[in-house]
C-alpha cells in the first residue's frame, strides 16, 4: 500500500526520531479506542430507561462520559506535541543533508535541475512528518474499525461480515484511486518544476533576455510545459473526484442495508434497542473513520511523490567521485608539480594532454592562453574538483589525492573567476574561514580592503551586497578569506584589476603574498603576467611554452 512505501521511505531518509515516532502510532491508536467508549454510555443509558432499572444509574453514566472525554483528549495533546518535535527535527536534519548531498555531489546538476532541487529542498521536506502523522492515524482508524467488527461479530456475525465486505471493497477502491492521484500529481509536479526553471531563467537573465528580444519564445515555452501541467492537474482532480464522490455511493448504500438488517433484528426480538442504538453509533464510526482513512490515502500518495523527490537526490552519486588519503601533513612547503597530466572530459575528449610544469614556493606562475585552452581546468584538478586521467599532480613531492580532505584544504586554497561572497556581514564572510577578529583584521589589511571596510556604515559589521560593495572589492574579499586559510598554495582564477580603483593594488598585495605562498595565477592582464616569476602558456589542452621570466 501507498501508506506503508510512504512511511519506510520516510525512514529511509533518516532514522532519527523513533520516541516521538512511536509515541505518535500509540497516542493514535489510544485516542481511537477511547472514541468505541462514548456510544457504550449513550447505549447504557438507553438501557436503563428501556429495562426499568433505576433512573439514577442514569449519572453514572454520564459521570463515564466525562472519563471518556478525558481519556481521548488527553493522548491528542501528546498526539500534537509528538507532531511538534518531529515537524522540527524532521525539517532541519533533512534540508541540511541535501544541502550537504548536493554540495558533495554538484553534478546532479547535469541530471537534475535547479528548480526541482530548490524545491525539494524547500517544500517537499515539510511534509515528511505529515507522512507519519497520515501513517498513525491510519493505523489508530484502523485498529478502531477491527474492534467496531469485533463488537459487531459479538452480536450478529451475519451483520458483522456484511459490515466488514462494504468497508473493505470502500478501502479497496481508495487505495486504487490514491495511486492514480499520485501518478497525476508526479505529472504535474514535473511539469511545475519546468516552470520554476522558466521563471529562474527570466529572474537571472532578466537583462539579456530584454535586449536579445527572447522574451516571446520563453513565454511560448513557458506556454507548452503549462499546457502539460493542465492536462496533469485535471487527471488528478479526476481521481479525486472519484475518491470523493463515487465511491462514497457504496458505504452509503451499505449503511442503508445495514440499518435495514439491524431493524429487521429488533422488530423480531432478536436484538435490544440498547444494542442497536449502539451498533449504529458504531456504523457512523466505521463510516467517518472509513472516509478520514480516505482523505489520508490520497494525502499520502501526495506525499509520497514528494519524499521520493529527496530520495532521488539523496540516492544520486557522482560517479566520478573522488576518494582522499589518509596523509594529514601540515608541514607543506608549496612546490606544485605536473606530471605528464592529461585529462579527458565527460564528452570523451582530451581537455589536457600531457602537461607538465612546476610552480615553485615564493613564486608567481601565470597560466595564460586563449579562451578553452585548459587553464581553469588546471586550476580546478588542483582544488581535487576533478580526478586526472593519466599523470600526476603532486604537492611536496606526494600525490594530491593522497592527503586527507582537512590537511589538502587548509594547504591548498584561493579564488575562483567568480567569488563566492554571501549577502551576510563582512565579518561573516570571513567567519566561514576564521572567527578570530585579529586575524580577520590582519588578513584585509594584508590585501589592502581594511581602510575601504572600516569607511562602510557599520565597518566589518555591513552587509555585503552591490550598493556597497563592487566586484573588485568582492574579489579582494575573497582573497583575504583565501589567506585566512594559512594555505601553502595559493590560486587565483581569472582575477583581473580593471576597473575598480582598489584593485589596481592587485599587483603589490600578489607580490607581498607571494613571500610566503606558492602562486598560481590564470590571467589576461598584462601587467600581472609581466610580474610573474615563471609563465605557463597554453593551448588547445597543451603547454606550448613554460619559461622563466627575466626581471628588468
Amino acid at each position: 500500500m501507498v501508506t506503508i512505501e510512504a512511511f519506510r521511505n520516510v525512514r529511509k531518509i533518516t532514522k532519527g526520531g523513533t520516541r516521538y515516532v512511536v509515541g505518535h502510532f500509540v497516542c493514535e491508536a489510544i485516542m481511537n479506542l477511547a472514541q468505541l467508549l462514548p456510544p457504550i454510555a449513550t447505549a447504557g443509558i438507553i438501557g436503563v430507561l428501556t429495562s426499568g432499572e433505576d433512573i439514577n444509574n442514569v449519572w453514572m453514566w454520564a459521570i463515564l462520559y466525562l472519563v471518556f472525554y478525558a481519556t481521548f483528549y488527553i493522548p491528542r495533546i501528546i498526539c500534537w506535541i509528538d507532531y511538534e518535535h518531529l515537524a522540527e527535527y524532521y525539517h532541519v536534519y533533512i534540508q541540511k543533508k541535501l544541502m550537504e548531498h548536493v554540495v558533495d555531489n554538484d553534478a546532479i546538476f547535469d541530471e537534475v535541475s535547479k528548480g526541482k532541487i530548490i524545491a525539494t529542498c524547500t517544500d517537499d521536506i515539510r511534509w515528511a512528518v505529515d507522512v507519519i502523522d497520515c501513517s498513525a492515524m491510519i493505523f489508530g482508524k484502523a485498529l478502531r474499525l477491527l474492534l467496531i467488527f469485533g463488537v459487531f461479530a459479538a452480536n450478529n456475525i451475519w451483520v458483522a461480515c456484511l459490515a466488514a465486505l462494504v468497508d473493505l471493497i470502500y478501502v479497496l477502491l481508495m487505495n486504487k484511486n490514491s495511486k492514480k492521484y499520485a501518478k497525476h500529481f508526479d505529472g504535474s509536479r514535473k511539469y511545475e518544476d519546468k516552470a520554476v526553471d522558466i521563471l529562474n531563467q527570466l529572474i537571472t537573465n532578466s537583462k539579456q533576455i530584454k535586449a536579445m528580444n527572447f522574451t516571446k519564445p520563453l513565454f511560448e515555452r513557458y506556454d507548452r510545459v503549462t499546457n502539460k501541467w493542465r492536462a496533469e492537474y485535471k487527471k488528478r482532480r479526476t481521481a479525486r473526484m472519484t475518491a470523493f464522490v463515487t465511491d462514497a455511493w457504496i458505504v452509503n448504500i451499505g449503511k442503508i442495508t445495514l440499518y435495514v438488517v439491524l431493524a429487521y433484528l429488533v422488530f423480531n426480538g432478536v436484538m435490544t434497542v440498547d444494542k442497536l442504538v449502539l451498533l449504529v453509533a458504531y456504523f457512523e464510526q466505521v463510516i467517518s473513520a472509513t472516509d478520514e482513512i480516505r482523505d489520508s490515502f490520497v494525502a499520502v500518495g501526495e506525499y509520497n511523490v514528494k519524499i521520493k523527490r529527496i530520495l532521488k537526490i539523496l540516492n544520486f552519486t557522482q560517479k566520478s567521485e573522488l576518494e582522499f588519503g589518509d596523509i594529514d601533513n601540515d608541514y607543506i612547503t608549496g612546490l606544485v608539480e605536473f606530471e605528464d597530466v592529461s585529462y579527458r572530459n565527460k564528452d570523451k575528449k582530451w581537455a589536457l594532454k600531457h602537461v607538465s610544469f612546476k610552480a615553485r614556493p615564493n613564486e608567481i606562475t601565470a597560466v595564460v592562453g586563449p579562451r578553452g585552452a585548459g587553464k581553469t581546468l588546471l586550476i580546478n584538478l588542483l582544488f581535487r574538483l576533478s580526478k586526472v586521467t593519466s599523470g600526476r599532480i603532486l604537492v611536496d613531492g606526494e600525490d594530491i589525492y593522497n592527503y586527507s580532505k582537512r590537511a589538502y584544504r587548509s594547504n591548498v586554497s584561493g579564488v575562483f573567476e567568480n567569488p563566492f561572497v554571501l549577502e551576510m556581514t563582512v565579518r561573516e564572510n570571513l567567519a566561514l574561514v576564521d572567527k578570530n577578529r585579529k586575524h580577520q583584521i590582519a588578513a584585509c589589511k594584508r590585501v589592502g580592503l581594511h581602510d575601504f571596510i572600516m569607511k562602510l556604515p557599520k565597518g566589518y559589521d555591513t552587509v555585503v551586497s552591490d550598493e556597497v560593495m563592487g566586484a573588485g572589492e568582492k574579489q579582494l574579499l575573497a582573497v583575504a578569506r583565501a589567506v585566512l586559510t594559512r594555505a601553502e598554495v595559493l590560486l587565483f582564477d581569472g582575477v583581473q584589476k580593471e576597473g575598480v580603483q582598489s584593485i589596481e593594488k592587485l599587483p603589490l598585495i600578489l607580490a607581498n603574498l607571494k613571500q610566503d605562498h606558492t602562486i598560481i595565477l590564470v590571467t589576461h592582464e598584462e601587467e600581472l603576467k609581466g610580474m610573474a616569476d615563471r609563465v605557463v602558456k597554453m593551448d588547445k589542452g597543451k603547454v606550448v611554452s613554460f619559461r622563466k621570466v627575466k626581471k628588468k
